[in-house]
């Protein structure tokens, strides 16, 4: 950022109800919470567990590699960066918090139109990424209680450097969070990786809701389970091809193609985790660096093609079956291929996910992967509740704080 970004740019108003930061045990103000952000992503935070030990009312979440703030009421507003971080806030109760993320277009707002009374206004949630680019004034016209974002992502993905991450928690809230969707080395060395439940179970903890985490968790649990208990057993399962079929010209429509590692960590993949899904491409031994065309789809030949991210980039099955398998099926290469020829390329699940994300998108999967034991792939709003992986009520109840454990 340039020099003329600088705090002393903004005239603030007297500080905000947020504004008592404790950073080090040093308190400077009253107000919402305390927050500490190391100035290196290796800085020791171990004291951040302990800050709460003199202040009864008060609660520390630390989250690695750098990141602990120690909180004396519930954030009312919250910036996140993508929408693993957003499903979580919803799936806690808090979707209402939600005042900024990076683009309102990655919200699961197609999966919350599946449980009854829960929905989410884009329209109230400024992005931050405004004409292409990351603005840190946009933070400031916001004024959130907690950037719920790793700042490492914020050098990374907003090209802030430490002196705007230093100063945008100075002057209008702590970071607090870890990047999930994969280990990612250039964001971090070392980088250490949560489990999107991990992670989830943390966000719990800022708003003191473990019951509500605990009743998705057990939800999530059955429901894998079951999984594990139905699903094929190894050497009867299809073989998957996990990659990018991406609409247009220059993607599918030139024969294009990204291939993807459904057993690479993180959350983008814990769909594919969970129903043992092995790598096509790899055991047919194809080079999956950078793109690829029909010759390399037909080397390995598999059985089943999912399209990774297909939720995030098509507007729906009907525009995936038009804009993606029919242009492959017209294609002399294309129409090759076992999974065209067989009527099971299907439209993969967002590579952003959180917990209620997740209940849908593995369903969805396990029901294109292996329909004899969990019932043929219809459609969202097209499965009979009888052939449903969870209950969807059940978890609009826990969302709306009408359950028990």
């Amino acid at each position: 950022m340039s020099d003329d970004d600088s705090i002393n740019t903004i005239q603030r108003d007297a500080p905000t109800r947020r504004e008592t930061i404790t950073y080090g045990g040093a308190v400077i103000g009253g107000g919402l919470l305390a927050g500490c952000t190391g100035d290196t992503p290796g800085e020791d935070l171990s004291d951040a567990d302990d800050v709460d030990s003199d202040q009864p009312d008060s609660w520390a979440v630390r989250m690695e590699p750098r990141t602990g703030v120690t909180f004396e009421s519930v954030p009312e507003s919250v910036v996140v960066y993508r929408a693993d971080y957003a499903d979580m806030l919803i799936a806690l109760g808090h979707g209402d918090a939600l005042v900024g993320m990076q683009d309102t277009q990655s919200l699961p707002t197609e999966f919350l139109e599946q449980l009854p009374d829960v929905s989410i206004d884009p329209a109230e949630i400024t992005q931050l990424r405004q004409g292409g680019e990351y603005d840190k004034e946009v933070f400031y016209e916001i004024d959130a209680d907690l950037h719920l974002i790793d700042p490492n992502n914020a050098k990374h993905y907003f090209d802030f450097d430490e002196e705007d991450i230093a100063e945008l928690e100075t002057a209008v809230a702590p970071w607090l969070g870890s990047f999930i969707r994969r280990p990612q080395e250039e964001i971090g060395p070392g980088y250490p990786h949560y489990t999107l439940y991990e992670a989830f179970e943390k966000v719990s903890e800022v708003f003191r809701e473990h019951e509500r985490y605990e009743a998705i968790a057990a939800i999530h649990n059955e429901m894998r389970s079951r999984i594990e208990a139905e699903r094929p057993p190894a050497d009867e399962r299809p073989n998957v091809g996990l990659a990018f079929l991406v609409p247009g010209e220059d993607f599918v429509g030139s024969g294009t193609f990204y291939l993807n590692d459904p057993t690479q960590p993180g959350m983008a993949m814990k769909q594919y985790h969970d129903l043992g899904v092995e790598d096509a491409w790899a055991a047919a031994g194809v080079d999956a660096d950078g793109s690829v065309g029909y010759e390399t789809l037909l080397e390995a030949d598999p059985d089943v093609i999912v399209a990774h991210n297909a939720f995030g980039y098509t507007d729906s099955g009907d525009h995936f079956q038009s804009e993606v398998v029919d242009v492959m099926r017209a294609d002399p290469l294309g129409s090759e291929l076992t999974a065209v020829q067989n009527s099971r390329v299907y439209r993969g699940g967002k590579n952003v996910q959180g917990p209620i994300t997740n209940l849908f998108q593995t369903e969805v999967a396990a029901k294109q992967l292996y329909p004899e034991a969990f019932g043929e792939w219809r459609g969202l709003a097209e499965t009979p509740e009888e052939e449903q992986l969870f209950d969807r009520k059940g978890v609009a109840d826990i969302i709306s704080g009408d359950f028990s454990l």
